[in-house]
């Protein structure tokens, strides 16, 4: 009969094999330590193990002789995937059953790890931090390169830092991304077990993923957490291609710089982000006074887009007018297929953000970020941004995109603001030279013609002196035909358009109260062909809905509306004030029926809108035309 084996828990091992039990999906699972004489067990995870259905695996050493046996029953994964864990956790438990201590002292090659004292640099120290912690482990172990593997606790993945393994493009490096429910990736595996994992063949290693083992040339390789003082995981670092393998005595001195290395890539990350932030307000400083110093929405907005796809690392920064063509700011190679997809996405705006982790070793993946455009509560354009690497964007990247398509949105308003504004001074310059000439040059010149048409009546005059001013006389008629012609190019046209009459009462409005108006008025064929009696009842409504705004409805916004659509011209002056409350028809005042009058002599009507809370108010004219 035989005796049953002793139970003498490892805790190391034991959290190893309880991420086994799940990753497995088995029932139960048992380790066995067979160093010594007799049967150890050392962990015990599950209902056990006495069943017919038990596999049993061995545990290789990390020196190559087996350790110990892994007991598994009842697992539920596939066949292929079944034999490929097994593998990989049995490698990682026997690593487990040998690890030694820490080393004492700690090893040397990390004086100025953390020496950042460069201000200006700030923004770049993740950047730097993988070689930085190269040069360390270089120093103290021996290894040719490192790879560091960070925790995004917000999207629940292991996200490789720059440079990893070597990697000169952080495309590259980027593909070491993705979800942690990967047990066949050592570093998933080094994480989720908080114990380290070496392998001096990871070439035919199931405990590594063999796709980056090929990209990045990965012969030999030792992965350890990265844990902070409060036992929180930071992340993985990985050590790859010691000359002449990596031992356990490494995995020590490995153990006992991870403190100093934790402190060093938490603080690298926290310092790029604070930096990173504040560039990214910088962006929207000095776009937003662009905007308000007048500059042109060009000149303010391409630097401020060159600017954001430089400092999130984006390929393309684009803004995708509904209806007409994209204003792509591209860095690097441009990717067709891509940037099909980024604006078909932004006219569509299905979703704010888009993307896709790394389908395989090598590829990036990318991640997309939308963020809509509106110009009086109506969506005109999207403001997108493109990233070639599966890493999303942060929550102040998102903020700082949203806050631009609505400093997009003010340049476009302010613009077209200040082109009425220049159209009207424009037009009003005009009609005061003429009118400058009509009065004055005009008038000169006419009794300059009276005073020679009375001197040639005198009989007296010399026939020679009377020729001379036959002559002066003719220069003045064809002098004054010619101002008044330029009178007539200059002045206001007999039948100005409506778009123009709206616009003038618009700036007047602004001028005597104080307001301002914001006009939505296009010129167009169909508002130059309204009729003169309803231009001119729409004109009167329009300013009498302005001025009880401006008047009655307190501080608000005030927008004026025209168009013609489907046979009928609609005029319609909005606030969103504090309301007219609509009086009796008894009542005394006498805005409302003047207004109803104007409009029904010329077959149109008059609507007047206000909530039941009186806030906001909504004058509505149409005629049909």
């Amino acid at each position: 009969m035989t005796a049953a084996p002793r139970v003498v828990p490892a805790p190391g091992v034991t959290d190893v094999a309880r991420v086994a039990l799940s990753a497995l999906g088995a029932r139960g699972l048992e380790v066995e330590d067979r160093r010594g004489a007799g049967r150890v067990v050392v962990a015990r995870c599950g209902d056990g193990v006495d069943a017919p259905d038990v596999r049993t695996v061995e545990l290789p050493g990390p020196e190559g002789p087996p350790v110990g046996l892994l007991r598994v029953a009842g697992s539920d994964r596939a066949a292929r995937d079944h034999d490929a864990l097994l593998a990989a956790f049995a490698r990682h438990l026997g690593l487990a059953l040998t690890l030694p201590g820490a080393a004492d002292g700690g090893p040397s090659g990390v004086d100025g790890l953390l020496d950042w004292d460069d201000l200006d640099r700030l923004a770049d120290v993740t950047a730097e931090i993988t070689a930085r912690v190269a040069g360390a482990v270089r120093a103290s172990i021996g290894a040719t390169a490192v790879g560091i593997t960070v925790w995004d606790s917000d999207r629940g993945t292991l996200r490789a830092l720059p440079g990893a393994f070597g990697a000169h493009d952080d495309r590259l490096a980027a593909s070491v991304t993705g979800p942690v429910t990967n047990m066949l990736s050592a570093g998933n595996r080094v994480f989720a077990t908080g114990l380290p994992y070496l392998s001096n063949d990871a070439g035919t290693d199931p405990g590594v993923l063999q796709p980056y083992v090929e990209v990045f040339r990965i012969h030999r390789i030792l992965s350890v957490p990265l844990t902070a003082p409060d036992h929180r995981r930071v992340g993985v670092l990985h050590m790859v291609d010691k000359p002449g393998g990596f031992s356990t005595h490494d995995v020590a001195l490995a153990r006992a710089l991870t403190p100093r290395l934790t402190f060093a890539v938490e603080l690298a990350r926290s310092a790029g982000v604070m930096a990173a932030r504040q560039r990214l307000e910088a962006i929207l400083t000095h776009a937003a006074v662009a905007v308000a110093s007048g500059v042109p929405v060009e000149d303010c907005l391409l630097p401020a887009f060159d600017r954001l796809g430089e400092l999130t690392d984006a390929s393309v920064v684009g803004l995708v007018p509904h209806g007409s063509a994209p204003l792509l700011r591209r860095r690097g190679d441009a990717d067709p297929a891509l940037e099909r997809r980024l604006v078909a996405d932004a006219r569509e705006l299905a979703s704010t953000s888009t993307g896709a982790y790394p389908r395989r070793a090598g590829d990036p993946g990318w991640a997309a970020l939308h963020a809509p455009v509106e110009l009086d509560g109506e969506r005109t354009a999207t403001l997108s941004v493109l990233r070639r690497t599966g890493q999303p964007f942060t929550a102040d990247e998102s903020d700082v995109v949203v806050r631009l398509a609505r400093l997009v949105a003010l340049a476009w308003t302010t613009e077209r603001y200040q082109h009425q504004l220049a159209e009207i001074a424009r037009l009003r310059e005009r009609e005061r030279i003429a009118d400058e000439l009509h009065d004055r040059v005009a008038q000169i010149l006419y009794a300059a013609q009276l005073g020679l048409d009375s001197a040639l009546e005198d009989p007296g005059a010399d026939p020679g002196t009377a020729e001379r001013m036959t002559e002066v006389r003719d220069l003045l008629v064809h002098g004054d035909s010619a101002i008044r012609a330029v009178i007539r190019r200059l002045g206001p046209v007999p039948e100005p358009g409506l778009a123009r009459r709206l616009r003038r009462e618009v700036q007047t409005v602004e001028e005597e109260f104080g307001v301002v108006v914001r006009a939505g008025i296009v010129d167009d064929d169909a508002l130059l062909a309204v009729p003169r009696s309803v231009a001119g009842a729409a004109v009167k409504i329009a300013r009498e809905g302005m001025v009880n705004a401006a008047k009655h409805a307190g501080p608000c916004c005030i927008r004026l509306t025209a168009a013609v659509e489907a046979g009928a011209l609609t005029v319609a002056v909005h606030d969103d004030g504090f309301g007219l409350r609509t009086r009796p028809a008894d009542a005394r005042g006498m805005g409302l029926p003047s207004l109803r009058r104007a409009a029904e002599d010329v077959g149109g009507e008059v609507t007047v809108l206000s909530p039941p809370d009186g806030i906001g108010t909504r004058v509505l004219a149409r005629f049909p035309v």
